[in-house]
C-alpha cells in the first residue's frame, strides 16, 4: 500500500482503487498470498518482488531497479522478465543496474558499461560485445557467468 500514498487523502485511508491496484500489482508478481506478512518474514526474493509491486502500484512510467534478480530464483526471474517485457511494451522506461550479464540480452534495448567510467553505451546488439565486457570486467569470458557461444549467437541473432 505504500505505493499508493501519494494518491490517498492526508489521513492515508486506502480507498478501493487504492485496494484493486494493490491487489493486482500484488498478483502481477505472483506475492498475493503472501500480503499480510511483515516484510521481514520475507525471503530476500520475496522482499524483491513485494518491492516491485509497490513500484507498480505506484503507476510510475519509469522504473529504477537496482539488482532486481539478485537472490531470486529462477522461476522468479523469468516472471519478473516477462513484466518487464510487458511494461516496456507499454510505453514505460525501465533503467536496471545489474551484474548479471547472462540475461540482459533477453529484455534490455540498450545498455551501458561501466567500470570507473562509461565505456560502452547504445544498442544492445552493438554494444554487448565479447570485446566491450572484457574490458570492463577484465579477464576473458570465461571467467564470466555465461558462455561466449551464447553472447555470439544472440548478437548474431540480433536479439
Amino acid at each position: 500500500m505504500m505505493g499508493r500514498y501519494g494518491y490517498m487523502n492526508i489521513f492515508r485511508i486506502p480507498s478501493t482503487t487504492d485496494k484493486k491496484v494493490v491487489r493486482e500489482s500484488l498478483e502481477r508478481v505472483q506475492m498475493w498470498e503472501m500480503r499480510d506478512r511483515q516484510i521481514g518474514e520475507l525471503s530476500g526474493g520475496q522482499k524483491k518482488r513485494a518491492f516491485f509491486a509497490r513500484a507498480l502500484a505506484q503507476h510510475g512510467t519509469v522504473l529504477l531497479l537496482d539488482e532486481p534478480f539478485t537472490g531470486v530464483d529462477i522461476k522468479t526471474e523469468k516472471t519478473m522478465i516477462d513484466l518487464l517485457l510487458e511494461l516496456r511494451e507499454m510505453g514505460h522506461t525501465i533503467l536496471i543496474s545489474t551484474h548479471d550479464l547472462a540475461s540482459i540480452t533477453t529484455f534490455c534495448d540498450q545498455v551501458v558499461l561501466i567500470n570507473r567510467t562509461i565505456l560502452a553505451y547504445g544498442n544492445t546488439s552493438e554494444v554487448f560485445t565479447e570485446e566491450n565486457i572484457s574490458r570492463t570486467f577484465g579477464g576473458s569470458l570465461g571467467d564470466l557467468p555465461f558462455s561466449k557461444s551464447r553472447i555470439t549467437r544472440e548478437n548474431q541473432e540480433g536479439m
